[in-house]
Formats: C-alpha cells, structure tokens, sequence
C-alpha cells in the first residue's frame, strides 16, 4: 500500500507536546510514540524469548555500561579476528545477540514481527511528519532506554565484526556444510545431556592426542591458536545458528602423550617415531574406562566414541590451504553387534574392512559445529540420526561422502560439499 498517510490533529499535539515537554509525557504516552507495548506485555514477551523481562534486560545493559566505564573497558577496540592461545571460543560481551536485538529492535520487531508494517507506515508519511515522527520518538526515550540501546549497538557491532571476519575465512562450502550442520538437533541434545552430567555450565567438546615433544620443539602452541581461531570463526558465523551457551562451552580436552607404539607382547613401549594407532587406541579406551573413578581422566561431557589427534602429517599440514586433525575411533567393544540403522544401497557405499576404521582428515573448520553434530547424531533416535544426511555418521560412511569428494576433484579432507553428504 503506498497510499499517502497523514498525521491526525491528537498525534501532531502528542509528537509536539513530546519535542516541546518531554518531561510531561506519561509512560503510556512514551510507549505509543515509541512503538512499544504495555508494560506487562512487553515483559512478558520479551521473558519468553530470552528468559528475563524488558526491565531486567535494560538493568542488565544499564549495569554492564556501569561497570565498564569503571574498568575504562572499550569493547570497540577489542580484536574480533578470534581468540589467542587459552582464551574462550565465545566473544566476551555483556549481552547475548538475542538480548542486544530485543533492546535495540523491541519486542515489536523481534517477537511481534511487526517492523515491515512499521517501516511501510512511515515510508508512506510526508517527510515533515517524518521528522516530526522521528524527533518525537528521541525526546520520548527515556535516559535508561538510551543507555540501554547503546550498549545494545555495541554489542550488534561487535557480532558484526565477527561475522565480517568469519566470512573472509569460510568459502561457500564451508558456509554451506555449517548451515546444514545447523539443522541437527545437537545444540539441545548436548545442552541438556552435559548440564545434567558435567552440571550447570559444564563444557562438552573433544579430547585431542598430540606428542610431547611437540612442547619442546615449540610449533604446538601455534597450531593450537591457528585451531582455535578456526573454531572460533564457525562458531560466530552466524549468530542465529549457534547457541551462545554453545559457544562458550565447547571446547577441546589437549592431552599430551609420549611417542606410543605397540610392543610384540601387546603393551605400549615409548619410541621416537609416530604414534603408532593401535597405542593411541588403547590409551584412549583406558582413559574412558577410568570414568567410574573420581578424577575421570575425559571429562564428563566429552565425546567418547571418537578423539582426535595430531601427528607430522597434521603438523605440517597447517601451512597448506587445507590444515586438519585427524579423527579415529577406539576399538570396538566386543559383544553383539548392534550396527547402524539400515542404509539404502548406492554405488559410492563403503564396505566393512580396514580402511573404514582408518582415522579421517578433518578440516579445523569444521571441528564444531559440523563435525561435532554429525557425532552428536549418534545419540539421537529415528530419522534424527541421519537427517538432514542422506546417511548416518559411522566413521565408514564419512569415509565414504570423502573418497567421493575425492573422485571429484576433492582434497581428501572432511567435510565434502554438502550435495555430496
């Protein structure tokens, strides 16, 4: 509709009376001219969405500008190129993306759904109501709101530097495999598993091997930072995909071993070479049978069906286009077999044997949310377990989507586009 709106006579005295008094101006009467419902209602909407009503969230902003300003903290000069050795995978802000759109947009844009309407009723206004419009909603906000606001841009800021530089890192393949990667339920899943496990704020992620003499011969910390900005760019790539809680508690378990090898009578003996797999296999079995005991060497909420390692091969690869880990499995148990759910037969499908229980490259891109969700997949029940795949996650069938990735022209490095998944 782009008929021409005109500003009635009790509209042009309210948005006069505001510019020219603002002081007289009833709640009501800032909430009409600022677009925002009745109080009760507007908390109520703004509870369900991120669990604290309007008032708490404008104190919650209000407080964090107190408490920065104290600490001459400026969010604007920190680097959100990702996080150095030892720091979170998640931005350090003082409200979540969620709550910094409810104060910026209100609850009428991000609930009610109801900002094109606003935009085509003003669109259709002469440009002196506009602006008569626009003044009157300035002198109607009130002091706490504003402050409420521009802690609320900072933080928007902040996410859309973040995202700026996620993208510079992530081709369309990559944007692609962790927005399907999205379409898991493993956020809720693993959310609710670990704060029941690990308790309240626990964090969940992936336990990682590396040698150690890599601290000696001083490449690991390195490669260690270039991982966790890798991890840091695809969690922040989109802020509505991942969960902020997501962010801060994934995070990768490092444990240092000595260069194993499996001896003739079947122990693990220290030598100089490469891990040999077989050791690394059993270590990682011994660790996840030590869970019973207090100190659990795999923290809780950790995955234990899979690990992921470092050798030479994944050292060196850090200064190629394509750096990864390795993935690898630990022996399996014997017992009956349960196996996977039943696949529908194709001309690329892997067949049991040794090269599908072999470890498999993945790209540090892709540790989490892709790679983490297709585990997670595991825990899941029907068509949870595959969708949106067109096959379940066993490390045989992610062999499987790379060797055709390979026929393709591919790297060998997991994940493949997604059409090929």
């Amino acid at each position: 509709d782009t008929t021409p709106l005109v500003l009635d006579e009790p509209t042009l005295t309210l948005y006069n009376r505001a510019i020219s008094n603002p002081s007289s101006l009833t709640d009501q009467e800032r909430r009409l001219i600022t677009r925002r419902p009745p109080q009760d209602e507007e908390n109520s909407l703004c509870r369900n969405a991120c669990g604290l009503s309007m008032d708490e969230l404008i104190a919650k902003a209000i407080n964090s500008n107190n408490s920065n300003n104290n600490n001459n903290d400026d969010d604007d000069d920190d680097d959100d190129d990702g996080p150095g050795p030892g720091h979170s995978l998640s931005l350090t802000l003082p409200l979540s993306y969620g709550e910094a759109r409810l104060l910026s947009a209100g609850v009428i844009n991000v609930v009610q759904k109801q900002g094109f309407k606003i935009l085509s009723e003003t669109a259709r206004l002469s440009p002196g109501d506009r602006d008569l419009k626009d003044r009157a909603m300035e002198a109607a906000t009130t002091d706490d709101i504003r402050i409420a606001k521009q802690v609320a841009w900072r933080v928007l800021g902040r996410w859309r530097r973040a995202r700026d530089a996620a993208t510079k890192t992530l081709n369309a393949d990559d944007a692609r495999n962790i927005k399907l990667a999205s379409k898991v339920p493993w956020q809720e899943h693993v959310l609710q598993s670990s704060s029941t496990s690990a308790g309240v704020g626990g964090c969940f992620g992936l336990v990682v091997f590396y040698h150690e003499n890599e601290d000696e011969k001083g490449r690991l910390g390195s490669y260690k930072s270039q991982i966790g900005k890798a991890i840091y760019h695809s969690l922040h790539y989109s802020p509505a995909l991942v969960k902020d809680e997501t962010r801060t508690r994934f995070a990768l378990h490092w444990v240092s071993l000595p260069n194993l090898t499996t001896s003739a009578s079947g122990g693990d003996d220290i030598n100089n070479d490469d891990m040999d797999l077989t050791a690394l296999r059993r270590r990682f079995s011994t660790m996840v049978l030590h869970d019973n005991n207090e100190n659990n060497e795999i923290p809780v909420a950790y995955r234990r069906d899979a690990f992921l390692y470092l050798d030479e091969e994944a050292f060196c690869s850090r200064e190629t286009p394509g750096p990864f880990l390795w993935l690898a499995e630990p022996e399996p148990e014997t017992g009956p077999e349960t196996g996977p759910e039943p696949q529908p037969s194709t001309a690329t499908e892997s067949r049991p044997g040794t090269a599908d229980s072999q470890p498999l490259k993945v790209s540090i891109k892709h540790i989490v949310p892709t790679l983490f969700a297709r585990l997670v997949q595991r825990d899941l029940q029907g068509e949870a377990r595959r969708k949106p795949y067109r096959h379940t996650s066993e490390l045989s069938r992610l062999h499987a989507a790379t060797a055709l990735d390979v026929r393709h022209g591919g790297d060998g490095i997991w994940p493949p586009p997604s059409r090929l998944q």
